[in-house]
């Protein structure tokens, strides 16, 4: 057909997800592809692709600013088939354990204000 292009110019490469819990959202390159178990690999161009089980708008704070890493950056060759597999129970308690680091770290900044404010107090008297 004249005029028509055919959506792949050269072979589509092909990404093959599996998650260790069914029913998890995946997104490629923030695009929702379909919840897991998938039974097809999602055809893609050549290059690379972020693929992640999180949508890019609502994420946690320590997954937007690179505390703990969240999307698994891959690069796909023309004809080739990639199998990314994504562990969401390591990833929820990698959240987990940054979310209960930062509590922690703002207690003991609130501890030490307040013994600064203390001692500022116990001199000027």
């Amino acid at each position: 057909m004249i005029g028509q292009t055919p959506i792949f110019e050269s072979a589509p490469g092909f990404i093959r997800v599996s998650a260790d819990t069914t029913t998890v959202p995946i997104y490629v390159d923030g695009t929702l592809m379909g919840h897991t178990p998938l039974s097809n690999p999602i055809p893609v161009f050549e290059g690379v692709h972020h693929i992640s089980h999180h949508p890019p708008s609502i994420q946690d704070p320590f997954l937007s600013y690179g505390k703990v890493e969240s999307a698994k950056k891959i690069f796909v060759l023309s004809g080739d088939t990639v199998n990314v597999h994504l562990n969401t129970v390591l990833l929820q308690s990698k959240v987990n354990r940054a979310n209960q680091e930062f509590r922690m770290t703002n207690y003991a900044g609130v501890g030490l204000s307040m013994l600064l404010l203390w001692q500022l107090w116990v001199l000027s008297n």
